[in-house]
């Protein structure tokens, strides 16, 4: 067994290992499953904890190397030296060590996707084989920070033959370490009360007492997946490759939990902030053959996506008790609310890919497919309650004639109330792609492409309950229904048959082809203009338009006249349009449609307002702008400078009318030799968004703004802006036998949401413009500074030591979360998040490297 330093070892057979890392380049099938593993603490696989390469980014220069934009390449990390061990190179490393954090180490934002615990940790174990003589190659690269924040990555094959690839990550998601639950079972998909609240007969006061005491927790989503991969060379000409994966994730999250309004019904209603479980996993697979020739690509490729739920449905416990609006009438009691989660569900699809090269280095390539995604779960009941539900007039809940509004929960509370019992539905895709690629002058290149894509739902679904012949779903798990007479969710015969309600699902075809023309022309040596036309038409199925429109024009231009500049500017006029828009597309899906349907007295109300346009099918005009500029000032260092701009002008009275961004930043890079490297950069955007939208003031048939539903003085506007900047500097430094590094973070946010109202009649629940002063909430702020500090100390030939500090500061301001601290309780309303939280932690950690 003999080491030999990383760069002898590559000098000697120079040739050929690059033609062993060209075919381990053409080995790989490009797609993968998951291509990339590491953490917080290893995001470069390993890379950072080794010495820059000596040679720079050549063996030819001492110069640095640029890229075609003029910025500089980093310097590679040395190749490791390598030890003979018969035919194989081996080399590796182990880095292991301990990490201890101090301040409020359990701030979810501090750990949003890392998992910090004090103790020891495996920061990269990395193993690497070589066999020149035939191209074999494995590696394994493994690192864990705690259980659920770890991965191992392994990989074996032989060039220009085959490739066999697994991994396996946990990657944590902490979400909020301020919940107060008031259930228990969190997790899981059955929450009840904790025992000193009575279900449907607790008091706000009770309800306010045990959320005060509840302990605070952490809730976090936890993901966890491993992966197979597999390609190889059928011949010199053929390939194939396939990949599976299994992905888990496991945790739980805020979530809603209706039981009718509380905001106009003071002691009435629940708006809840439960806990929703999260348990499910999602299977990936995709395989295909290719073809490479001299004039020919062939690609067929097959994926598949396969997403299945622990659960079918989550309940909780309703702590509040219900009463209706009608004087000395009762509402039933009811006691549990539920929610389906997302159904299981597949997706596949089918392409063919071919490609011929044309003279001149020319292209022309034609790809189509199909697809399915399909989901046929089995559905729950519409309500999950016992005895009945709704409102028992004169305060009897006996039920009969005498009580129209009063239901048997036996005729819903089961799936024998549904017309079937499973989804049965999906949606089908088929798409056509043609592109071409010519240059019929060394200076100019020209492209045009046309793509054709339809997405066709299958499947329709009417809500009708065949025992007892009503059409919709129970709104609110039966609350509202409960609360307001005729708002119970669905149509029936009798005194239920001027109810409006939804009663079928809305099928959203969609087809859309798209046309374009593009060329760049080299003008001169150092400059070159370029020019694109975007023909694209939307199609929608049951939408406020049939047919949408836009049109892009795009103007490019790059200059090079001068060696040490490079400027690329970037110009586009969009305009979309089309035909009528129908504000109210949606009357078939409605009980209005029904036979039996009895129109009630003053019309039937109206769905919406007939000024308002949803930003997806708005006319608009949009213009866009970027400008980047490089400059290289000398041979190892680059200024960089970019500017871009976006106007977005939408013709609506009310929606959206106007979203405008634009930015700018400013790098700075120097690399004066391959034992130095440093980097900063600032940059500020700013975005814009003002929408208006009217308050309906009666429940009347006239659609028309200005009308009796939707007077004039109850618009309202909004505009919402944001306001960033950030910061950084980052550098690596080779001082004698010390290897110095560094970075600093910082990120400033700021929002604000101003509006403006007619008159109070625009206000949903204040009395006059007093509520919020200025009529502005206050600002939102996210504050993040991080500096990190680190040294490389050698304690032998293959033995380092690196020490390194890490301080961050974070802090937010929400005004949503405003007085969660004094009470979360408020009413009828239960919150369970008490909102992000600010940190000040330090991290310090020491790591041994051992050169295996």
């Amino acid at each position: 067994m003999r080491r030999q330093s990383g760069h002898r070892l590559l000098l000697a057979p120079l040739g050929g290992l690059l033609l062993l890392a060209g075919s381990i380049a053409h080995a790989d099938s490009g797609v993968g499953v998951d291509m990339w593993r590491g953490n917080v603490l290893d995001p470069r696989g390993g890379a950072d904890s080794r010495p820059l390469d000596p040679h720079g980014t050549s063996w030819l220069s001492p110069l640095q190397r640029r890229s075609p934009s003029g910025n500089l390449y980093l310097c590679p990390a040395a190749s490791p030296a390598q030890t003979e061990l018969g035919d194989w190179l081996f080399s590796g490393s182990l880095d292991i060590g301990f990490v201890g954090v101090g301040g409020d180490e359990d701030s979810a934002l501090w750990n949003r996707y890392a998992d910090w615990e004090d103790g020891f940790i495996l920061g990269l174990l990395q193993l690497e084989f070589l066999r020149p003589r035939d191209g074999s190659y494995a590696s394994l690269r493994a690192s864990r920070i705690s259980d659920d924040d770890a991965y191992f990555d392994a990989m074996f094959g032989r060039a220009g033959s085959y490739k066999v690839h697994a991994f396996l990550r946990e990657l944590p998601n902490a979400l909020s370490d301020s919940v107060r639950s008031i259930w228990n079972g969190v997790g899981s998909n059955h929450l009840t009360l904790v025992d000193s609240l009575q279900v449907g007969a607790s008091t706000s006061e009770q309800v306010g007492a045990a959320s005060q005491a509840a302990i605070e927790r952490q809730v976090s989503v936890n993901r966890s997946k491993q992966g197979l991969g597999f390609s190889m060379y059928l011949d010199p000409r053929w390939s194939a490759f396939a990949d599976v994966s299994h992905e888990q994730r496991k945790g739980a999250r805020p979530f809603g939990g209706a039981m009718f309004f509380n905001f106009p019904f003071p002691d009435n209603g629940g708006i809840l902030e439960t806990l929703r479980p999260v348990d499910d996993s999602t299977v990936n697979l995709n395989t295909g053959l290719r073809f490479a020739g001299s004039q020919w690509r062939f690609d067929f490729a097959y994926s598949a996506s396969f997403y299945r739920d622990r659960y079918t449905r989550f309940d909780y416990e309703m702590p509040f008790a219900l009463s209706p609006v009608i004087p000395g009438a009762v509402s039933a009691p009811l006691q549990r609310g539920q929610f389906a989660t997302e159904p299981d569900n597949d997706h596949h699809n089918i392409k063919a890919a071919i490609t011929r090269k044309l003279g001149n280095a020319g292209e022309f390539s034609l790809t189509a497919s199909l697809g399915r995604m399909s989901q046929d779960d089995s559905l729950i009941a519409p309500i999950d309650c016992q005895g009945v539900f709704g409102i028992g007039l004169g305060g009897s809940l006996e039920p009969g004639p005498q009580n129209p509004f009063l239901f048997d929960c036996s005729q819903w509370n089961s799936s024998a109330a549904l017309p079937r019992t499973r989804a049965d539905m999906r949606i089908d895709t088929s798409l056509l792609d043609g592109r071409i690629v010519l240059h019929p002058l060394e200076s100019l290149s020209v492209r045009a492409g046309v793509r054709f894509n339809r997405e066709d739902y299958r499947g329709n679904w009417l809500a009708f309950n065949p025992l007892n012949g009503a059409y919709g779903y129970v709104s609110e798990n039966g609350a509202q229904g409960s609360v307001v007479p005729g708002e119970v969710g669905f149509w029936y015969p009798g005194a239920g048959a001027s109810n409006l309600t939804r009663i079928r699902n809305l099928p959203l075809d969609l087809q859309t082809t798209e046309a374009n023309l593009g060329a760049d022309w080299r003008i001169s040596e150092g400059n070159s203009i370029g020019a694109d036309l975007v023909f694209n038409r939307f199609e929608p199925g049951n939408r406020e338009r049939e047919q949408v429109d836009f049109r892009r024009i795009s103007l490019n231009w790059t200059n090079r006249a001068l060696d040490w500049l490079t400027l690329r500017a970037r110009l586009s006029h969009l305009r979309q349009s089309g035909d009528r828009y129908n504000y109210d597309p949606y009357e078939f899906t409605f009980s209005s449609s029904l036979p039996g349907f009895v129109e009630p007295e003053g019309g039937v109300p109206a769905h919406t307002v007939d000024a308002l346009r949803k930003f997806d099918l708005s006319s608009r005009d949009e213009d866009k702008f970027s400008l980047i500029a490089t400059v290289a000032l000398g041979d190892d260092m680059t200024l960089g400078a970019s500017l871009n701009g976006m106007r977005n002008d939408y013709d609506a009275t009310l929606g959206r009318q106007r979203y405008d961004t634009h930015g700018g930043t400013v790098q700075w890079d120097w690399q004066p030799n391959p034992r130095f490297m440093a980097s900063a950069y600032y940059g500020r955007d700013f975005s814009t968004l003002e929408l208006a939208n009217v308050n309906d003031q009666a429940l009347g048939p006239d659609p028309s703004l200005g009308g009796p539903t939707y007077p004039l003085d109850a618009v309202w506007s909004d505009r919402d802006r944001q306001r960033n900047a950030y910061a950084g500097a980052s550098f690596k430094a080779s001082l004698k036998r010390l290897t110095w590094d560094g970075s600093w973070t910082w990120i400033n946010a700021r929002g604000s949401n101003r509006y403006a109202f007619a008159s109070p009649s625009a206000l949903a629940y204040f009395n006059d413009s007093t509520s919020v002063p200025g009529n502005a909430f206050p600002d939102t702020h996210y504050r993040v500074n991080a500096i990190t500090l680190g040294l490389r100390i050698p304690l032998g030939g293959r033995v380092s030591m690196r020490v390194f500090d890490t301080w961050a500061r974070g802090r937010f301001e929400d005004w949503h979360y405003a007085g969660m601290e004094q009470t979360r309780v408020i009413e009828h309303r239960v919150y369970t998040d008490g909102g992000p939280r600010g940190y000040r932690n330090n991290l310090l950690g020491l790591m041994l490297q051992v050169r295996l």
